[in-house]
């Protein structure tokens, strides 16, 4: 994060780390106010390519529920059906090879191969008592996995 020039954080919240920040919650500290995939769109549009990506979602449908009720907004099916494959397919193409994103959530889907896309690490964090653990995985962009068989 202190070696990249230009990065994205489209679940910013309150942190300022990134030089592309958006939250849906306009109370939060955030550059940008919008949907996380009008966030996207909106880079690759404005042509902008980074090196680091960090991609904190909301790990599941009930966790997408509670963003929108937070922030008084109805929430509609379309909303909670998928939404991780269009974030995941938009933010592939706004990192430059060689470019890192940082993946947060339950599983390791990340960005993928399918995108060019090879992990380098994975860390898991355990909260304690009856809090899932949040898996923590760095892929690099246009990296060849190695062989394994």
């Amino acid at each position: 994060l202190r070696e990249s020039k230009v990065s994205i954080d489209p679940f910013a919240r309150n942190t300022s780390w990134a030089t592309y920040t958006n939250d849906l919650n306009p109370d939060t500290r955030a550059d940008h106010h919008m949907e996380a995939l009008d966030f996207l769109v909106m880079l690759k549009e404005k042509k902008v390519l980074a090196d680091l990506v960090i991609f904190d979602p909301p790990y599941s449908n009930r966790q997408i529920v509670e963003c929108y009720n937070g922030v008084g907004r109805k929430v509609k099916q379309s909303d909670t059906q998928a939404p991780w494959n269009a974030w995941r397919n938009a933010i592939a193409p706004l990192v430059k090879d060689g470019g890192i994103v940082l993946s947060f959530g339950w599983n390791t889907n990340g960005i993928g191969l399918k995108h060019n896309f090879t992990i380098q690490e994975i860390m898991l964090i355990a909260h304690g008592m009856n809090h899932n653990d949040t898996i923590c995985m760095a892929e690099v962009k246009g990296e060849t996995p190695p062989s394994l068989f």
